[in-house]
């Protein structure tokens, strides 16, 4: 009595947190759909600013979402048929084997029936007949009846082991057509990959053409930049802050030591000015198709192409703490969507309109950019 009264009393105390827990996680749910109903109102505004370049990015932006859409599901199926691929040799070594052993197993049973046949296949009353000798009578019947059980029982193993064989067999031919099916699947992704980036190389050239003037470029990156900043500004308001629940530290504990994105050459530092313009991340130089991960646990809260920044994925780390991987070639999360440290959730590319490979990281902190080299190891 007095056990259930405390093991009650304990879930008096936890019940409340459970509670306000389940609240804050509706609220970050609500948050979510306001975000994006918000984001997809404030994209309209600033695509009706673009003026002249407006058709031109609205180009960019389709071949580099269709190059984002086919790297991921190129990626995908490469996957897959690494999957398959090892399915068919695991399918392959257990079809040898199947055949060794029933090899093997054909010369046992081939020696059985050929040692009954030097018995001359006698009856027990021929057996009986035919001895004189009690104890060879004895000897010659428990061997008789030794090499008939054996027989039977080899008999009805080389039958499992054959239906074993056939279905091996078939699930391995079922397996290699999955493969060639697959294989063909990429081959028309990868052409059509090619085409997409055949586009984008063309509206590039336009758009480079059209922003060949000096006043022209300043003003379409000063554009660019106020668009990330609106966006950012958006889903800043949208949180407010919230508190996610992380797991181990805060991101705000781990300051120097979380693990970097990917591995690669930093080329352009935080507060670097080009152009006229001051730069609120720092640009890792990589190979295309690198993987990228998070540097923190936390919940994407924009995943989507932004003008001068490509394909952009954005995590809340909660507390005013937010991570950005700009310039990706395909995003592998969707907005919502959890993440983990480690977990790999774009690949790397040159969207946004860029020449080089690489990946823009950046560190928000309520709004205010931090210097990313700060945060991690």
């Amino acid at each position: 009595m007095l056990r259930t009264l405390s093991v009650f009393l304990c879930l008096l105390l936890v019940y409340p947190s459970l509670v306000e827990a389940d609240e804050k996680q509706t609220l970050t749910e609500k948050q979510l759909k306001a975000l994006t109903s918000n984001i997809a109102s404030l994209k309209k505004t600033m695509q009706k600013q673009e003026g002249d370049s407006r058709q031109l990015s609205a180009s960019l932006r389709k071949s580099e979402v269709a190059i984002g859409r086919l790297a991921k599901q190129i990626k995908a199926l490469d996957s897959q048929l690494k999957g398959l691929d090892s399915r068919a040799e695991t399918l392959e070594d257990k079809r040898d084997e199947l055949r060794k052993e029933l090899s093997s197993r054909a010369k046992i049973i081939e020696k059985q029936i050929g040692q009954q046949y030097q018995m001359g296949q006698q009856a027990r009353l021929q057996l009986l007949l035919t001895q004189r000798d009690p104890e060879t009578l004895d000897r010659t019947i428990r061997y008789y009846d030794f090499v008939n059980d054996a027989l039977k029982k080899d008999m009805l193993v080389f039958k499992e082991k054959l239906a074993d064989l056939s279905g091996t067999e078939e699930q391995l031919s079922e397996t290699e057509k999955s493969i060639v099916s697959k294989r063909n699947e990429l081959q028309a992704e990868v052409k059509a990959l090619k085409a997409s980036r055949t586009q984008r190389k063309a509206t590039l050239a336009k758009l480079n053409k059209a922003l060949s003037n000096d006043s022209k470029k300043l003003k379409q990156l000063k554009l660019d930049q106020a668009r990330l900043q609106a966006v950012l500004k958006e889903i800043e308001k949208s949180l407010n802050f919230a508190t996610l629940v992380t797991e181990g530290k805060s991101f705000n504990e781990l300051k120097g030591k979380l693990p970097w994105p990917l591995k690669g050459r930093v080329s352009q530092n935080f507060g670097t000015v080009q152009n006229n313009i001051r730069y609120d991340g720092i640009w890792i130089k990589a190979a295309e198709s690198t993987q990228v991960k998070a540097v923190h646990h936390g919940r994407v809260v924009f995943s989507d192409w932004l003008r001068g920044y490509g394909l952009v994925l954005i995590v809340d780390h909660g507390s005013g703490y937010m991570s950005l991987y700009g310039y990706n070639q395909s995003l592998l999360m969707d907005t919502g969507d959890w993440v983990s440290a480690g977990d790999t959730i774009a690949t790397v590319g040159n969207s946004g309109g860029r020449n080089d490979d690489g990946l823009y990281f950046a560190v928000r902190y309520k709004g205010k950019a931090s210097n990313p080299k700060r945060w991690l190891k």
